[in-house]
């Protein structure tokens, strides 16, 4: 009985002794667990110091009139502008990208079919110079409907920045102020 008694408190022993050991490696885990996620939270601030640059560019006025007869009715939108580098951190310009909103003002009685080409617009740098697009799309529209194209952008030298948009349609030309914030 006796041996039986000592057997049965050493096997209870070792039992209680392998779960302290289990939970102090939980708790090494937990810490190790702990230790791997505060070096995940310090990566998105070093993501963040390597985004690049971005601007708001607003436009004034942001809806123009084009046309003899004032028929196209044009909206910049979704304006922004995001600096360029290259893989060693050097600065190598702007991209400025927007999207255009074309209304055909003419009656449906009346017809007329408006195609907008944004080839024709030129972007007036600070430093005199005029580029055009580095992409651009054709934008059309029925009498009395409204189209909308995306994904026109310029791409500024270095150390430069916009000042105005020229918007040509139809014989007519309107200067749109731009402005990055």
């Amino acid at each position: 009985m006796k041996k039986l008694f000592i057997a049965s408190v050493l096997v209870s022993g070792l039992i209680s002794l392998n779960s302290c050991k289990k939970s102090e490696s939980t708790v090494e885990t937990k810490t190790t667990e702990n230790t791997a996620l505060e070096g995940n939270n310090s990566t998105p601030e070093a993501e963040t110091a390597s985004q690049p640059k971005t601007f708001l560019v607003t436009a004034t006025p942001d809806l123009v009139l084009l046309g003899k007869d004032k028929e196209a009715s044009v909206k910049l939108t979704n304006l922004k502008a995001i600096e360029l580098s290259n893989p060693d951190g050097k600065i190598t310009g702007i991209e400025m990208s927007y999207d255009v909103e074309l209304t055909n003002k003419n009656p449906i009685a009346k017809g007329g079919y408006i195609q907008l080409d944004l080839s024709k617009f030129r972007l007036l740098l600070d430093n005199g110079s005029k580029i055009s697009h580095d992409k651009y799309n054709y934008v059309s529209a029925d009498a009395d409907e409204t189209k909308t194209t995306n994904g026109n952008t310029f791409k500024l030298p270095a150390g430069t920045k916009p000042v105005s948009l020229n918007l040509f349609y139809n014989e007519t030309i309107v200067n749109v102020k731009l402005e990055l914030k």
